[in-house]
């Protein structure tokens, strides 16, 4: 900061400073505050200097006593009442020149030494009232305030001198100023030069529109006149040469050339008659506009040769710019501006500002959805547009309700892609996501993992799926069942297969796979990094009481193996997990399939009961379980209600009912809304592996995810890479099973996979050759089947049969066939019940039936 107190001659008072007394008494009571800190800040005292300051500010009524290590109390509280200090300081004949209403500079260097009056003496002298004061030191020329005010100054620029003090400092002060603001004002002209306000286009508007007015209405008439003229003319011309060279309707041609012909004379004679009563008036206008300038620059050249041509040339630019100053908008923006006046919205665009879009989306919420806003921050981001969104006394529901609405109020944006995110940090905050034309273009592939490289512990931050953003999701599944749910279509094998290819990299997980109703082809190439993959339901059925048993043996273990409370998963104890999908088809294996218990009797396979068994009791010995199916209703899932209580839950497309099974009650209102997402249908892929997962408090948000991916031939390296050395069960579970793990890999490896039959077997074949040589009856009863048999194959003969006499042997017959129609039936999951033959006659085996089950079209009853 510059002085503005010239120290060599200092006045003073008992041996202090005036200027420095009365600047520290108009700084406290500037600021009303009087400290010695601040006096030694703002003034470059010593701490020694200070004490005497105040003491003297004391003695002039200007602070009260001393506080201590407080400050001091000021007692004048205007600076308009500090001229009594200014009195006695420098006596009532000179005015109190510093008492204006201007800023005032203060020293920033501390007192000096005055060469005629010897070093400056600051302790506080006697007081002597009858020694007067000399005449205090004030330089330059004072003007009263208003006279001379600073423009706004934003920048800062201003110089901490005022200008109205014409000192030395203050001149060059304001020099800089003026300096600084004239290379302010540069930089902004130059900047302005490439936009529509530069100097070239606003002189080229300036040309456009003095030579419009110049030609005039006048001018643009006789333009108008001979170009119509000129058509005419070309059309006549044309319309002679059609008539020439015609062979059909040569006179009408003829007279069609001569009637425009005249046309054309008429115009022409119009259009020279309007040049010439225009030529006068154009050519005043372009004499006024035009002539003082050029008159100019002949004056100016003649006068001063090439420099003062030179010269008008410039003054020339700054006319026609000075007329080109005022941009006028086009047709297109024009309507733009109508438009937007009128209310109707601009069409939503990915690459408009965030002011756009906030304003846009601020008039959907507040006028069409009539939501009361208390804040609305949008943030932009490569998958689109972000807007947090603070409600005022209401929460999301009314935005929740109305997506669709907004969606329509927006036009542009896809349909049924805008999403609502409850925060969990408070009711009335909500984010909602308008995705752009690529959303999920930061979803990476899924990332390679080799053999064993996990554990279990890592389950829950290894990477299956990704958000819009990027940001990465692991599903907790240590000692955690999982349950996935979508529409067909929807992407559950998709997110399946990233699941598996994190269990299949872990080294202390058994991965077993169960697919009854797609033949594991929903596993992908993983399966060969599987240690089973079932698809029968018999083996099935063992592989559940297995686990079952090792489950629910386990926790006699813990106390043992010093486990705690809990299965502690290793590579030499490994947890099991029991990868189940097509859920519904196993839930109706259970009426196709049947095993004979000890008494002969048929019993089903309780498969959906095994797995609530083992969801129910085999958590604690790391058993566990994630199912994918179509859906959660009883007309998929019957009964099995305990999937709406696994822990976690993944939602691709599906449903409203399946939501509400699943979440509890208002889920929607907070923006889970996996119903609006759109299954894949042919080659378009849609949302196909889009699911929303709820998890705990880690997964508590109604956030989407897709799954991530590799192509086929990278699934099926992993998983041969990955089943080369499948690690073993511990001997100490398996005691608790009937059976180990070994023996049903080995059953499984020796099971043909199940194929459609090339035709009927043997039997039933033979069976629909005796009906056709019988005349395809109606029906047979059991015996006449048999009889029948008897007679064209040696094995039904009677004799064949035990029995004391013919009617025993007939009736070991009957039950040998009808054992053995259900036999080859039964793989096929086909029966082949008896019915009544005729109305009054016993039940027998109906031909219906038997084309039925041969494939054959079952004649009308």
């Amino acid at each position: 900061m510059t002085e503005t107190h010239v120290h060599s001659e200092i006045a003073l008072v008992g041996g202090l400073d005036r200027r420095l007394v009365w600047d520290a008494a108009d700084l406290a009571v500037r600021t009303q505050y009087a400290s010695r800190p601040m006096l030694q800040r703002k003034l470059r005292l010593t701490w020694e200097q200070t004490a005497h300051l105040l003491d003297a500010l004391e003695d002039l009524g200007v602070v009260g006593s001393d506080q201590g290590t407080n400050s001091r109390e000021v007692r004048i509280r205007l600076v308009e009442d500090l001229e009594q200090v200014y009195e006695a300081l420098y006596g009532a004949e000179h005015p109190p020149a510093r008492v204006i209403d201007l800023p005032v500079a203060r020293s920033t260097t501390p007192p000096q030494d005055d060469p005629n009056e010897g070093p400056v003496n600051l302790t506080k002298p006697d007081t002597r009232p009858d020694e007067p004061a000399p005449a205090p030191v004030v330089e330059g020329t004072v003007i009263p305030a208003g006279t001379w005010v600073l423009p706004d100054d934003p920048e800062g620029d201003a110089p901490w001198i005022n200008p109205v003090l014409r000192t030395p400092e203050g001149r060059r002060a304001f020099a800089r100023y003026l300096g600084r603001q004239a290379r302010r004002r540069m930089r902004r002209w130059g900047k302005r030069q490439g936009t529509v306000h530069g100097v070239v286009p606003r002189a080229l508007r300036g040309e456009r529109r003095i030579r419009a007015w110049a030609i005039g209405v006048e001018g643009a008439k006789a333009a108008a006149d001979r170009r119509l003229a000129q058509a005419t003319v070309q059309e006549s011309d044309r319309a002679a040469l059609r008539a020439t060279f015609a062979v059909r309707d040569r006179k009408a041609k003829r007279a069609a050339a001569e009637r425009l012909q005249q046309e054309a004379g008429k115009s022409v004679l119009v259009a020279k008659a309007t040049k010439e009563s225009a030529k006068k008036v154009v050519a005043t206008r372009f004499l006024l506009a035009y002539g003082p300038m050029a008159a100019g620059d002949a004056a100016a050249y003649g006068f001063a040769d090439t420099w003062g041509f030179a010269g008008a040339l410039l003054l020339n630019l700054v006319v026609v710019s000075w007329a080109g100053r005022d941009v006028v908008p086009t047709e297109e923006q024009l309507e733009k501006l109508e438009a937007i006046e009128a209310g109707n919205r601009q069409e939503f665009q990915y690459a408009m500002t965030p002011r756009m879009f906030e304003a846009m989306l601020r008039q959907a919420l507040t006028e069409d959805l009539g939501v009361s806003l208390s804040g609305l921050q949008v943030r932009p981001h490569e998958f689109g547009f972000e807007a947090y969104v603070w409600l005022d006394r209401m929460t999301p529901k009314k935005i929740a309700d109305q997506l669709d609405l907004l969606e329509s109020c927006m036009p542009g944006v896809r349909t049924s892609s805008v999403l609502l995110r409850q925060s969990a940090k408070s009711r009335n905050h909500c984010v909602l996501v308008v995705p752009g034309s690529d959303p999920w273009k930061a979803v990476p592939e899924l990332p390679y993992r080799a053999p064993k490289s996990l554990t279990t512990r890592d389950l829950a931050t290894a990477q299956v799926a990704a958000s819009m953003a990027g940001d990465p999701l692991g599903l907790p599944m240590c000692r955690t069942n999982v349950n996935i749910v979508g529409k067909s279509r929807s992407g559950k094998s998709t997110l399946l297969r990233a699941i598996l290819d994190v269990l299949t990299a872990t080294d202390d997980q058994i991965v077993i796979g169960i697919d009854l109703g797609s033949a594991g082809s929903g596993f992908g190439g993983l399966r060969q990094g599987m240690h089973l993959v079932v698809t029968d339901p018999y083996l099935a059925a063992d592989v559940l009481d297995w686990a079952l048993a090792v489950g629910q043996g386990r926790p006699a273990l813990f106390d043992e193996l010093g486990m705690g409370q809990n299965w502690v998963t290793s590579r030499k104890r490994p947890g099991v997990k029991l990868v189940v999908d097509e859920f519904p088809a196993l839930v109706k294996a259970n009426q196709k399939y049947f095993r004979e218990d000890e008494d002969g009797k048929k019993v089903e396979l309780d498969l959906d009961g095994k797995l609530q068994e083992i969801f129910v009791t085999c958590a604690k010995g790391d058993v566990t379980l994630v199912i994918a199916g179509q859906g959660l209703t009883k007309a998929l899932i019957r009964n099995n209600t305990w999937l709406n209580e696994i822990p976690v839950q993944v939602m691709a497309a599906c449903d409203v009912d399946d939501i509400k099974l699943v979440l509890p009650a208002g889920a929607m209102d907070e923006g889970w809304r996996p119903n609006r997402l759109l299954p894949a249908m042919g080659d378009e892929i849609n949302d196909a592996g889009v699911a929303y997962v709820l998890a705990g408090g880690a997964h508590s948000e109604p956030i989407p995810y897709r799954a991530c991916i590799v192509s086929d031939e990278e699934y099926a390296r992993r998983g041969a890479e990955r089943g080369q050395d499948l690690i073993e069960m511990d001997k100490e579970s398996e005691e608790f099973a009937p059976f180990t793990l070994a023996d049903l890999m080995t059953r499984a490896a020796a099971m043909s996979p199940r194929r459609r039959p090339a035709g009927p077997s043997a039997l039933i074949g033979l069976i629909r050759d005796v009906f056709k040589a019988c005349g395809d009856p109606a029906g047979m009863t059991r015996e006449q089947l048999a009889e029948a048999l008897g007679r064209v194959e040696e094995d039904w003969e009677l004799e064949r049969f035990e029995g004391s006499d013919d009617q025993e042997r007939t009736e070991a017959r009957v039950n040998a066939l009808a054992v053995a129609i259900d036999a080859v039936l039964a793989p096929a999951g086909k029966s082949w019940k008896l019915e009544k033959v005729a109305k009054n006659g016993p039940r027998g085996y109906r031909l219906r039936d038997l084309k039925t089950i041969t494939g054959e079209t079952p004649k009308a009853p």
